[in-house]
């Protein structure tokens, strides 16, 4: 059960799609699953994206800008081996601004516009700001108040349906209060451990470089002549807005936050492009050459962009594969030297290991970022994991790469910041394991413990 037996702090949608896709494809492997459940939902975004695109471009612009959508998507999920919530959630968003472009304004549309938002949110956290703006698009911009309430009433009962059978189903599993300490106490508290934006930050920025001054076009047209664009136009950028805005309160970045900025930047960036386009065939020579200027840029930023994402992608495949390649090594020792019934506690971050091996998790604990999470994890939390060794110790104990290792060198810098109260457990392990096995090199290593009855 999400939550009381597995700790996570996203929200439960992804659990529930999961299991609906390995109902669906049980001789699969789960994570060949997962795989092909953001493929699918990669590529019905940038189709929803498309038809966006189809009704502002010319075939070509749209289908380049389309592409764009492709790769901005597709290329951090693709080489981190895909299963990220921004993956899911995006496809509702998208389809939002789509019922926007096609649909009246009217009860209908504000009832599929709050379904797929609560949809959204089921699956990321992030998504919450943008559906929230989106819900209350739809319900106002009406002069008649009776109708405005009635479209309000018409998206809180469409966008609650899910949300709350999904509250039902954890109360009833004795859940609904490990869900809430997970998902929304534990981060908070990880919000205010954040070290900062780092070096994922510039990365990010020259990621989106190519998008940034057709975006701008877009931007200051908007904002002089704020009638000539439709509601979609301001919902992109709306949605720019709160998600940048919601990535600056919680003061970290990863790469696959990017997933939910790109389809409003890309629908933003391609208006701006056919303004270009269009200024470059001006009678007026200085607003051609502006818009030759400003193309020309656009071009040097473009292919910085293309260099960061196929630069970032290598070194993310290959970070993967090396990590992938310990786990299976270090699972493979496991499996041969273990009884198929010893589960296993991973101190570290590779989760991998549990799938790999075919492995319980000992705890459900099964990754240390909760453990190091300073306003979070406290002693008292370590004593009772310790009190379950003690009572019953974990057959096999994984040292995997962790920001707050077991017995190796702590790494520099860490991410979350360090934050240790780990100690009994330290001292558990080495009063009562033993170093059975090592694999891997540098700052990839991992160490297998065995239990000693003997001490």
């Amino acid at each position: 059960m999400p939550y009381t037996n597995l700790f996570d702090n996203k929200p439960p949608g992804l659990y529930l799609l999961n299991a609906a896709g390995e109902i669906v494809l049980p001789w699969l492997d789960p994570w060949i699953v997962t795989w092909i459940l953001t493929l699918a939902f990669t590529a019905a975004t940038v189709l929803v994206v498309d038809l966006l695109l189809r009704r502002r471009l010319p075939p070509a612009g749209s289908y380049a800008m389309a592409a764009l959508c492709a790769v901005g998507i597709a290329a951090h999920p693709t080489a981190y081996g895909g299963g990220l919530t921004e993956s899911f959630a995006v496809l509702p968003l998208a389809i939002c601004l789509w019922a926007f472009d096609r649909l009246e304004p009217s009860r209908r549309r504000a009832g599929v516009v709050g379904c797929l938002a609560g949809l959204a949110c089921l699956t990321s956290v992030h998504a919450v700001p943008v559906a929230g703006i989106l819900v209350v698009a739809a319900i106002v911009g009406d002069r008649i108040w009776a109708e405005v309430v009635r479209r309000g009433i018409a998206a809180a009962l469409c966008g609650a349906v899910a949300p709350l059978a999904v509250v039902c189903w954890l109360a009833a599993r004795g859940a609904l209060g490990d869900f809430v300490d997970q998902v929304l106490v534990y981060n908070m508290a990880y919000r205010g451990a954040s070290s900062g934006f780092g070096y994922v930050l510039p990365a990010a920025g020259l990621i989106l470089a190519g998008l940034a001054i057709p975006m701008g076009v877009t931007v200051v047209a908007v904002v002089r002549k704020p009638r000539s664009h439709n509601a979609t136009t301001w919902l992109c950028l709306a949605w720019v807005i709160a998600l940048t805005l919601t990535i600056g309160y919680e003061n970290r970045i990863f790469l696959h936050y990017l997933i939910l900025l790109v389809p409003p930047m890309v629908v933003l960036s391609g208006l701006g492009s056919r303004s270009l386009i269009e200024r470059m065939r001006s009678p007026e020579r200085s607003a051609r050459n502006e818009a030759i200027l400003a193309t020309s840029v656009t071009a040097f930023l473009a292919v910085l962009s293309t260099a960061t994402v196929v630069g970032l992608t290598g070194i993310t495949m290959a970070g993967a594969g090396q990590a992938q390649a310990v786990t299976d090594q270090t699972s493979g020792w496991i499996d041969a030297n273990t009884p198929r019934s010893a589960a296993v506690f991973v101190w570290g971050n590779d989760t991998d290991i549990y799938l790999v091996s075919k492995r319980d998790p000992y705890d459900r604990h099964i990754y240390q970022f909760p453990m190091v999470t300073p306003g979070y994890w406290s002693p008292e939390r370590t004593a009772a994991i310790l009190a379950s060794w003690v009572a019953s110790p974990p057959p096999v104990i994984v040292e995997s790469p962790a920001s707050v290792p077991m017995f190796r060198p702590t790494p520099d810098p860490a991410t979350p910041p360090n934050y240790d109260t780990l100690a009994p457990l330290r001292d558990f392990v080495r009063a009562h394991y033993r170093l059975a096995a090592s694999f891997g090199t540098g700052g990839g290593v991992e160490d297998v413990y065995t239990y000693m009855p003997s001490g």
